[in-house]
């Protein structure tokens, strides 16, 4: 077989289809009375007439087609009649290992067809197959030797969500973010081409989420440019936000025009079958050999099929194919392969998210990420919460501030539901702005409206906003304009693994001139600094906050030391002073907001202070920036617990820039050591702490000792927060053994190389 390089665009972020005028092909239905039978009734029928076919949705009783596949040379001893049972065995398998594990569900659904036709036509490892975003590959790892693999999925020590190089040689390119697979393809089509291997097959699968971001359309007009021998395959189902369909000033239709024209491309003509397709194969010929006309005539229907977008840009265009029909997925695929063109192929087919599962069909997010369920049912089993997550928190203060600014306004890149746009959306939806997978005209966008008054919250993924960072210096810093930069899912984010944490926002936004950042370290901190983000109108601020659920009024009294007025959290935030950090915890357990205090903490406290430090190597401060607050709490009690005569401080920065310099001084001058702790890299806060420190002379008289705590330097795969924590060594214990070895309480190990 010939190798072909295939770069697969897939939506980054789904919810709510629109309808189009099509009609899906024959697909395997679920049938309660006989579960392994494929019949010709039309699945995407049955699931708008009330699919009378389940509940309960029933998989086959025995997969014997997909128990013979270890690698894809196995599937070369199959017929082509034998690839739907495939698509069907593995469908199920992908619903039974999902609903055990949880992760990313209706993507891998609606490409199982085409994973099977590529994989059936293609020749990988030799060819490359580079998934965008790559959270729809499930059925890749499962058709390429990780079947077995997938009750570890997302956890410490298994596999990961998206396709990893070091995972399997299989996996042509990582991925996580989206809009990359344009450009792998065509760097390895190139290289494939210098070095003169063999075969030169390169095919990326991106979606129409993912490829409205900008860089596709730079590897595209490259591409053409170039004559680069690739496949793009649109994977177009819709799917452009996460969740689409979110109220906003552009209504609920997908954020994207390509969607739009794509749609229209869709109703305006048929699915192109086999037959038709090898009418216009021609045009793969070389130039030299087509006449006059029959390229005027190659144009003429370009105009009419819409194909011509794609095609001047130097493509040749190929569709719309269905991409549940694997009988003419197929020979098609085959044609492009065997193809002596060096032209690049856009093949167009449209699917549906979550197809042959009608839960994930009928979701409004399609059951895009799911936690475990009944694969009998689809529904997912959900721990209790026992409070709101920091997300909503942040969107429903937001929309209190909304309401007394009728400048504020919300920007998402098409990511909602995890940014809490969609709440937002809901309450103000013509204040509501998705702008798709576009994070570096997000942030200029909001430098726009800030100039002309409007106070603008660009709400991103801190993972996402490195896609937008020449954008935050040069169109808002430089020019301090006031824009409020809302960055979720600092720190680590957990079974997503290193493509999504957010460890670097401190370190790269740090080193820019004019940026206010903070960050909260409990629910009530988070209300008043977005209440902060507001009213501060005098340069862009950032305000980061992590992944995960606030603490509950029970903890905040009980850990912080909140004096909560009936044991409620405040229902509405205030504004706090810009640079103001504030004292938490003092010797002896003394919370210092709910307690009178005295300077080495009271004698009634529960601890007791006593005598504590009453040296000076004795008495600790830990500074903590983020959550990582309650751990230097437990820490602190632990300690002093532990040691009658440590005397440990606890004080929460709240702000990166501009430092609170005296508190920081307050803190050096009434101890002997001070710890910094933060949910972030190294170069971010304890490294402004510390060049302070080193400016104002307080080293230099050898009488403070300073550890900074950050994230180590590597990558940490795919756990549980907690555990991810664990290894990064940022929870309390972690924080109780740098108290001890700095007061020289235990013995300290000698670093090795």
């Amino acid at each position: 077989m010939k190798c072909v390089s295939v770069a697969i665009l897939t939506a980054a972020a789904a919810t709510t289809t629109t309808t189009t005028a099509f009609t899906l092909p024959s697909a395997p239905i679920i049938s309660k009375s006989s579960p392994t039978a494929i019949t010709s009734t039309r699945l995407y029928d049955a699931i708008n007439t009330g699919n009378p076919e389940g509940p309960p949705y029933v998989g086959p009783a025995s997969k014997p087609l997909l128990d013979a596949i270890q690698f894809p040379r196995d599937m070369n001893r199959l017929e082509h009649s034998e690839l739907p049972q495939l698509a069907h065995e593995l469908r199920w398998e992908v619903i039974e290992a999902v609903a055990r594990t949880g992760g990313h569900f209706s993507s891998s659904l609606g490409v199982i067809e085409l994973t099977v036709a590529l994989h059936y036509v293609f020749d990988m490892p030799e060819d490359d197959i580079i998934w965008d975003v790559a959270h729809q590959c499930y059925p890749h790892k499962m058709l390429t030797g990780r079947r077995d693999k997938f009750p570890t999925l997302r956890q410490l020590g298994g596999i990961s969500g998206f396709c990893k190089r070091k995972e399997s040689e299989y996996d042509s390119f990582g991925a996580g973010h989206s809009s990359t697979s344009i450009s792998a393809a065509q760097g390895m089509s190139v290289g494939k081409s210098m070095l003169k291997k063999r075969k030169n097959n390169c095919i990326a699968v991106i979606g129409d989420g993912a490829i409205t971001g900008g860089m596709a359309y730079e590897a595209m007009n490259n591409a053409g440019y170039l004559s680069s021998r690739m496949i793009v395959v649109l994977n177009d189902n819709g799917q452009v936000s996460l969740p689409t369909g979110t109220p906003s000033a552009g209504g609920i239709r997908p954020a994207s025009q390509l969607s739009a024209y794509t749609s229209n491309l869709l109703v305006s003509k048929p699915f192109q079958d086999f037959r038709d397709f090898a009418k216009s194969l021609n045009r793969l010929m070389p130039s030299n050999v087509k006449d006059v006309n029959k390229r005027i005539d190659e144009y003429a229907r370009g105009l009419v099929t819409g194909g011509t977008l794609f095609e001047e840009l130097g493509f040749f265009y190929v569709g719309p194919i269905d991409g549940h029909d694997l009988e003419n997925l197929v020979p098609i695929l085959e044609k492009l392969r065997d193809s002596d063109s060096t032209k690049p192929v856009l093949l167009h087919i449209k699917t549906t998210k979550g197809y042959g599962y009608p839960p994930a069909m009928a979701a409004s997010d399609r059951m895009h990420g799911v936690a475990k369920f009944d694969p009998k049912t689809g529904i997912q089993v959900k721990g209790k919460v026992s409070a709101p997550s920091f997300t909503s928190i942040m969107a429903n203060a937001m929309i209190d501030a909304a309401t007394e600014h009728r400048e504020i306004v919300g920007i998402t890149a098409a990511m909602p539901g995890g940014t809490g746009m969609d709440i937002f959306g809901r309450r103000f939806p013509k204040r509501t702005f998705d702008v798709g997978i576009a994070e570096q005209h997000a942030v200029t966008f909001a430098a726009g409206m800030a100039c002309e008054g409007l106070k603008p919250f660009c709400c991103i993924y801190s993972t996402f906003m490195q896609r937008g960072y020449d954008q935050v210096i040069h169109d808002v810093a430089i020019q301090n304009l006031p824009v409020r930069l809302i960055l979720d899912r600092a720190g680590v984010v957990g079974n997503d693994g290193p493509t999504h944490h957010g460890c670097y926002d401190l370190a790269y936004l740090g080193c820019i001139p004019n940026l206010t950042i903070m960050s909260p370290s409990d629910e009530i901190e988070l209300r008043n600094m977005v209440m902060t983000c507001a009213e501060f109108d005098s340069g862009p601020i950032v305000l980061r906050y992590p992944r995960g659920v606030g603490y509950g009024p029970e903890k905040l009294q009980e850990l912080f030391g909140y004096d909560l007025e009936n044991g409620e959290i405040p229902a509405k935030g205030t504004p706090i002073e810009i640079g103001k950090g504030r004292i938490i915890r003092l010797p002896g357990g003394v919370r210092a907001m709910s307690e009178e205090i005295t300077a080495n903490g009271s004698s009634d406290s529960k601890l007791g202070a006593g005598r504590r430090g009453q040296r000076r190597e004795d008495r600790v401060a830990i500074l903590s920036f983020g959550t990582r607050l309650s751990e230097a709490l437990m820490a602190a009690d632990e300690v002093e617990e532990m040691d009658p005569d440590l005397a440990v401080t606890v004080a929460d920065a709240r702000f990166m820039k501009p430092l609170d310099i005296d508190l920081i001084r307050e803190l050096a001058k009434d101890n002997g050591n001070i710890i910094t702790v933060e949910e972030g890299s190294i170069g971010g806060f304890g490294d402004h702490v510390l060049h302070f420190l080193s400016l104002d002379g307080a080293l230099d008289e050898g009488g403070l000792k300073f550890r900074p705590m950050v994230l180590p330097d590597t990558y940490f795969e795919a756990a549980t927060q907690y555990e991810q924590y664990e290894m990064a060594g940022l929870n309390a214990h972690h924080i109780r053994g740098t108290v001890l070895r700095l007061a020289k309480k235990v013995e300290v190990p000698v670093l090795s190389e």
